[in-house]
């Protein structure tokens, strides 16, 4: 009997310590959770993968007439160490939109730094004014000449391009992402988009089709 007793109470701690450290289930705790809590393992606190998301950018068609004929100023993308796959081929000025940047500031800022050109003409330059409400909040609609998407390969960009003029001057390439540049007629680029079109940046080829197409 003595045994018996001292066998009863070890089980009973056992029994005890066991409900001190394991949760009991809430009726708000789903099917998965219980199984947690039967010795899978927990993975609620673990990372969670990042949502990807589209890359917003802004492009400039930059025109001038040179001798009678169109040109366009283009330049040879080089950023050789952050995108190996497109550094070398041909392309127009280009850039990232910043955090609630207004498009027409993004534009003008991209063409300066690759370019060292003012932008003084943008076309179309149809745009609202801009809305606020009492929520501190701004908008604004506008229409580009077009807009572009990368559907696969390089990075998700997707964004809007306008025609361009710019003040009368040289272009000064921004070294650490473009060199080579320079203005081509519009019938030479054409060529090379028919013929060559493996030497274009990607993302500008359905741009330049539109640009061709409509101009």
């Amino acid at each position: 009997d003595s045994d018996f007793i001292f066998f009863k109470k070890v089980f009973e701690g056992l029994y005890y310590h066991y409900l001190s450290i394991t949760p009991v289930p809430t009726a708000f705790q789903t099917a998965r959770q219980v199984e947690h809590l039967k010795g899978e393992p927990n993975t609620s606190n673990m990372s969670k993968e990042i949502p990807k998301t589209n890359i917003p950018v802004v492009s400039a068609i930059i025109e001038r007439i040179h001798n009678s004929a169109t040109q366009v100023l283009v330049q040879t993308r080089w950023k050789p160490e952050r995108d190996p796959v497109y550094s070398g081929t041909l392309e127009i000025p280009a850039g990232w939109i910043d955090e609630y940047e207004n498009v027409y500031d993004a534009l003008k800022r991209e063409v300066l730094e690759e370019t060292g050109l003012v932008i003084t003409k943008i076309k179309p330059d149809r745009q609202t004014s801009f809305h606020h409400t009492n929520k501190d909040d701004t908008s604004f609609a506008f229409l580009p000449f077009c807009c572009q998407q990368q559907l696969k390969g390089g990075k998700p960009w997707v964004g809007f391009v306008f025609l361009c003029e710019v003040e009368d001057s040289e272009p000064i390439a921004q070294e650490t992402e473009v060199k080579d540049i320079r203005w081509m007629d519009k019938d030479e680029l054409r060529k090379v988009f028919n013929e060559n079109p493996d030497s274009i940046f990607t993302l500008q080829l359905g741009v330049l089709d539109y640009y061709f197409s409509h101009t």
